[in-house]
């Protein structure tokens, strides 16, 4: 037995007869003063002024995500804004009434872009109402929106572009421009959110004149693309044999003392350092001296660190070389970005010195530089459950490696890892928080989880979170490699789970075993019967891996599935999907 921490009935007296006179804001800073002495750090803590004024402006957070960034952004703002002393509702546009809508004084929204524009299964009725002939007219709204996107895909940041056009159209004033962001969008909503601070400042100055934000109060540090952690690699072991076509590492990574927490389902970002080789390169390419200091930002830097650490350049996207022919003027460049298969093919595995190469042109080594985004970071799901895992995290990590016009190319990240970090290295990373790949509240809830090579990284950590608890529902894995005695990714541990009863089913496709391919979405139809009896009994249905290909095949094999074991229309097996998708039964997890 464990010691006992509960306190006496005095003691609960005393703190309840405290704590009943406090307000919000002064709760949510007694419990950061509390995390303070419990870190100890008490001295730390500074004691603000909780204004008592309150503004009687009505403010509305909205947030429509798909991994769960756009809703950590709206709970920095809630969080800020609670601190001038307004009182600030934070909501997720799936729980939203959209009749509120034309009540709405103030409504600030951030909301994510997925896939080629569409607005996330969580924005989905409210982008329909306000673009449809029921929306109401907004003359009293003021508002300001954050898109969240990712500049890979042709409709970049769309669906906050619309919300923000339709809301002008309806008579709503935005107080602030649309804001949008790339897949590193931290800084971004940093400035956005200060943006609208400083706009509500100017709204009841002398409520912030005595108002210091609760925020002081020491809580966990938080850790990101930029401030990452520095953790120490404990393992990594290849968990494909020597002679697989496919090399795939398991590494385990400490969180010892660094009070970073983590989910099952949520993934990890690691920053990475682009190959030498190709910097090497690129320098040669633009004649420059690797050592001349440049300006990014507002930062010098020496070029060969700009290249290798700051900037993309294993991929490109549609914005580069679009800046790209701005100063090149190259014609055959133009005629390839107005050709969107021969667009498509191009950027699946041109690197920044193919486009130096291919379409040559004038043009320095700042300005090229300056056309180049921000290195992002590489997000891996996390293999590891966090119950049975309390201080490591877990990854599988492919590396990724290919010949292009007679030339050898490394992933910046993976190859990063598998050729140069050993245990006891240390990497930069934070966790990628992914809301919409959630184990079910309810344990009972049978899970079904299709996975072709890294994809099955997350069901590793699902498993080990309901072994760890219990969890009385069913679980059903789809497993697809290439070769069964080189590629089964994990295969004594799903054995082993097999055996305890943690895992039901077990139905693995490994491609190349035989003269005709069979693939995960195969499996699936072969089990169409079982398949959709469990989604009958609510269970769970996940995908997680290529977003193109396999993912895209395996929902085409269900909605065949829910038709024909369902015996309706394929319109109604749409309608089917959706509700699912709107139940949050529906996950995906693609890249």
């Amino acid at each position: 037995m464990g010691k006992e921490f509960k306190i006496n009935q005095e003691q609960l007296s005393q703190l309840n007869q405290l704590i009943q006179n406090l307000s919000a804001e002064q709760l949510v800073w007694v419990n950061g003063y509390l995390s303070g002495i419990i870190n100890g750090k008490p001295n730390a803590v500074d004691v603000p002024v909780i204004s008592s004024q309150k503004s009687s402006e009505s403010i509305t957070i909205l947030f429509g995500t798909h991994s769960g960034h756009s809703k950590e952004i709206a709970m920095d703002l809630h969080d800020k804004i609670l601190a001038l002393g307004f009182d600030a509702k934070i909501q997720g546009l799936d729980f939203y009434q959209k009749n509120d809508l034309k009540k709405e004084k103030y409504l600030f929204l951030i909301v994510s872009t997925h896939g080629e524009g569409e607005a996330p299964i969580q924005a989905e009725e409210l982008y329909e109402y306000v673009h449809g002939t029921r929306a109401p007219k907004l003359p009293d709204t003021k508002y300001a929106v954050l898109a969240l996107g990712d500049k890979t895909y042709k409709n970049y940041c769309q669906t906050g572009i619309d919300f923000d056009q339709t809301f002008s159209k309806l008579g709503a004033k935005a107080i602030i421009p649309v804001q949008t962001s790339d897949v590193a969008y931290e800084e971004v909503a940093e400035q956005w959110i200060e943006k609208v601070i400083g706009e509500l400042k100017n709204l009841v100055p002398e409520l912030t004149a005595s108002t210091l934000s609760a925020s002081t109060a020491i809580t966990k540090k938080k850790f990101n693309r930029s401030n990452p952690y520095y953790a120490e690699v404990l393992e990594k072991v290849r968990i494909t044999t020597s002679d697989s076509e496919k090399e795939i590492y398991h590494v385990e990574i400490s969180l010892e003392d660094s009070g970073i927490e983590y989910k099952a389902g949520d993934s990890i970002g690691i920053l990475p350092n682009n190959p030498i080789d190709l910097v090497d390169l690129l320098i040669d390419k633009l004649e420059d001296d690797p050592e001349r200091i440049v300006t990014l930002g507002e930062k010098e830097i020496s070029l060969f660190r700009a290249l290798q650490n700051k900037l993309e350049l294993t991929v490109l996207n549609r914005e580069v070389l679009e800046k790209y022919k701005a100063i090149t003027q190259n014609k055959d460049l133009e005629l390839l970005l107005n050709n969107e298969d021969e667009l498509e093919a191009y950027l699946y595995g041109a690197d920044a010195y193919d486009l130096l190469e291919d379409y040559p042109g004038e043009i320095t080594s700042d300005q090229f530089i300056s056309i180049l985004r921000v290195l992002y970071a590489r997000l891996y799901s996390i293999s590891s459950g966090p119950s049975s895992n309390p201080e490591e995290v877990h990854i599988t990590i492919a590396s990724v490696r290919y010949n292009r016009k007679k030339r050898d190319r490394n992933g910046a990240c993976s190859s990063y890892i598998t050729d140069e970090i050993n245990a006891g290295d240390h990497l930069p990373i934070y966790i990628d928080k992914n809301e919409s790949f959630r184990l079910p509240d309810d344990e009972s809830k049978p899970l079904i989880m299709v996975g072709a090579g890294t994809g099955v990284a997350p069901y590793r950590s699902f498993l080990q979170e309901r072994e760890q608890n219990s969890a009385k529902g069913k679980n059903w894995l789809f497993f697809g490699n290439q070769r069964l005695k080189k590629d089964f990714l994990y295969q004594l541990e799903w054995q082993r789970f097999l055996k305890k009863g943690t895992l039901q089913k077990l139905d693995v496709a490994f491609s190349r075993d035989q003269e005709e391919k069979t693939y995960v979405q195969h499996r699936l139809k072969e089990n169409g019967k079982e398949v959709f009896q469990w989604l009958e009994n609510g269970a769970h249905f996940y995908i997680c891996g290529d977003k193109k290909h396999m993912a895209k095949d395996v929902q085409t094999s269900l909605l065949e599935i829910i038709q024909n074991e369902g015996g309706i229309t394929p319109e109604k097996a749409e309608e089917y999907l959706k509700n699912l998708k709107r139940e949050k039964r529906f996950l995906l997890d693609v890249y």
